[in-house]
């Protein structure tokens, strides 16, 4: 009875350290909130003691939630941002096509998704290997705009064009690079029927493919069409490293600033933010030292 009481006192404790609701708690948990309630109170008549292991199993990682350590922090003068917003700033000002192009984990992601954060009208979707077909990817534009898609690639291309003519909208495609050249074409068509602005933005093939003159036979249609090409890369300055880490120590930076050339600018935060909750778990200094351990540790590797 004592480990029942003690995952009961648990769970009453933890919502309030975290401000979950029950029901909230039994999204995350599969126990019903019914279930959950009954619990809390003494009155569940049920396999009591197998629903305080479900609770203690789950609290074992839940509480170690609660000591995250927000390090990621927005910073608007990295060169890599600017040229993305830059980018969406052309194509939604004058409806017109752009490409962004980065390197794994510099920041591209980030950067589009503040500007569909703050700024009106902006549709934004992520292609993925599931979703390479135009229908697939005019299905997603069709439930950012929260209307049921037609069965028929026409009529979907019909219903679009006539929600999007004239509204001086922007799509934002990410991880265009799953997408076909017929995907890509129907996302063209977009912009040609209804006037809308584009971004196209993914890795170097997509770069390649619109760039590239072997390909101008195929997509010479999409590539006149796009003036902005802005290509992002995993290099960065000192202050660039300070603004996006907050991080004063000439050591610190160094190690974050080689971190993220050699592996990208997304590897360096997540290592400074497993450091800084170390720091605050162990109540060490974070420093370079520690910076370095975390990386052998997650990493596996020295610099």
């Amino acid at each position: 009875m004592q480990h029942i009481q003690e995952a009961r006192a648990d769970l009453l404790q933890f919502l309030q350290d975290s401000g979950k609701s029950q029901q909230q708690i039994a999204k995350e948990t599969g126990i019903s909130a019914a279930r959950i309630s009954k619990f809390l109170d003494g009155t569940y008549s049920g396999d009591v003691e197998g629903t305080a292991r479900e609770v203690q199993n789950y609290l074992a990682v839940a509480k170690a939630r609660l000591n995250t350590v927000q390090t990621d922090f927005f910073y608007p003068q990295l060169r890599n941002t600017k040229d993305v917003l830059f980018a969406c700033l052309y194509a939604h000002k004058h409806n017109k096509v752009a490409l962004v192009c980065s390197a794994a984990g510099a920041g591209k992601t980030t950067a589009l998704n503040h500007y569909a954060d703050h700024n009106a009208e902006v549709i934004m979707v992520t292609a993925n290997a599931c979703t390479p077909s135009a229908m697939s990817i005019l299905k997603m534009i069709c439930a950012e705009l929260g209307k049921p898609a037609p069965g028929r690639r026409d009529a979907m291309m019909e219903l679009l064009v006539d929600q999007l003519r004239g509204s001086n909208r922007l799509i934002i495609i990410d991880e265009a690079d799953h997408l076909s050249f017929s995907a890509l074409q129907a996302v063209r068509n977009l912009n040609d029927l209804a006037g809308v602005g584009i971004v196209f933005s993914g890795n170097d093939k997509i770069y390649l493919q619109m760039t590239s003159p072997r390909k101008g036979y195929e997509y010479e249609q999409i590539r006149t069409r796009i003036i902005v090409r802005k290509k992002v890369h995993n290099e960065y300055t000192v202050e660039e490293i300070q603004g996006v880490f907050h991080c004063s120590g000439q050591a610190e930076q160094a190690f974050l600033m080689k971190l993220a050339g050699v592996e990208s600018l997304r590897t360096a935060k997540k290592i400074f933010q497993l450091a800084a909750e170390a720091a605050t778990a162990t109540h060490r200094p974070f420093n370079a030292a520690l910076l370095r351990q975390t990386q052998r540790k997650f990493l596996g590797i020295d610099l």
